[in-house]
């Protein structure tokens, strides 16, 4: 697993001119091998061909922006020409590289990054982060990197690779995600309360260069969720938008800014690094089946109530989606298990 940090570099007002000018020659550099590219009947392979790659290393790192970009768009069938906008350049370890064991009282890692000008590179000061270090101690770092240009400011986009690490879980735990109780677990927690008015509040605003506060808290509940329910999987919902059906515009439109697929997508991220499954399960009728006797109406459902018409039980309606959601994870972990056993592999549960 791979993932990116942002390092941010505190240039003065001659390397900021420098790295203007490099990030204005890539972007010219990348666009004119797009229109290019683009008259080109077939594109296949992952690089252009050599004789639209002299120039230098950027104009050949830039031809290959290009080529992908050309190949992922007529992948698509799109018809009109791309254009790249993005004030960003991908680095190799032959355009950038940190200059090892070189630290100065305010900045503690340094960067060497290709320029416009022939045989000369412009050296970049930045400041390692806590979560940085951390990362860098667990995993590997790459040699590729990545300039970015957000706001005026710049900053080296770090990637570092991380072992992944599987274990043996055989607790299975459900969670129910909704909008007025956001995260609820099939033992009965209620986590998130505060989610719904934050929502509320910040749902007209827009988010173009960083996490909305909500996405911020879920990932905070993600982390909550792993150490409340250590060596134990966790089964989610696989959905885009939950209760899109038989809803209004108006519902759809207050409503759309809540991520439903957000804390499924964290807890995915985190799986591979602290070593437990993610098992996603079909969302149809979790909150209108009952657990106990398994009949599925929606006359069970009452608002925030479940109460079944079939044997009387009676529950949150959205703990019952969490333990529904709960139970069928725990029949695709034994088909699973089963499968792996009849081919001699591993009993994983």
């Amino acid at each position: 697993m791979i993932k990116s940090y942002k390092l941010k570099i505190y240039a003065n007002k001659n390397k900021i001119k420098e790295l203007n000018k490099l990030i204005a020659f890539w972007q010219d550099q990348v666009n004119h091998k797009i229109k290019l590219f683009w008259t080109f009947k077939d594109i296949k392979g992952s690089y252009p061909p050599k004789e639209y790659c002299r120039g230098g290393r950027l104009v050949r790192d830039a031809s290959q922006k290009a080529w992908q970009i050309v190949k992922g768009a007529k992948k698509t069938k799109q018809k009109e020409r791309p254009y790249f906008k993005g004030k960003e350049i991908d680095l190799n370890q032959f355009s950038a590289y940190i200059i090892p064991e070189f630290k100065t009282k305010e900045f503690n890692i340094w960067f060497k990054v290709i320029s416009t000008t022939p045989r000369k590179r412009i050296i970049l000061p930045c400041k390692r982060t806590k979560i940085f270090n951390e990362a860098v101690n667990k995993g590997k770092l790459r040699r590729n990197f990545k300039l970015l240009k957000i706001n005026g400011n710049y900053y080296m986009q770090c990637f570092v690779e991380f072992p992944e690490i599987k274990q043996e879980n055989k607790n299975i735990i459900g969670i129910d995600v909704g909008l007025n109780k956001p995260i609820v677990t099939s033992d009965g927690k209620v986590l998130g309360k505060e989610l719904k008015g934050l929502r509320i509040r910040t749902k007209w605003r827009t988010y173009k260069h960083c996490l909305s506060p909500t996405k911020q808290w879920l990932n905070h509940y993600a982390k909550e969720l792993i150490k409340l329910y250590p060596d134990t999987d966790f089964a989610v919902e696989d959905l885009l938008f939950k209760g899109k059906k038989n809803r209004t515009k108006k519902f759809r439109r207050d409503n759309n800014n809540w991520p439903y697929k957000w804390l499924a997508k964290k807890l995915m991220e985190l799986s591979s690094l602290k070593g437990f499954g993610v098992i996603k399960v079909n969302p149809c009728n979790t909150s209108i089946t009952c657990p106990l006797c398994g009949l599925t109406d929606k006359a069970n459902r009452q608002g925030e109530l479940f109460h079944c018409i079939g044997c009387g039980h009676k529950e949150d309606a959205d703990i019952i989606g969490a333990i529904n959601i709960k139970l069928l994870a725990e029949r695709v972990a034994r088909k699973q298990s089963v499968s792996l056993n009849q081919t001699g592999g591993i009993n994983v549960h």
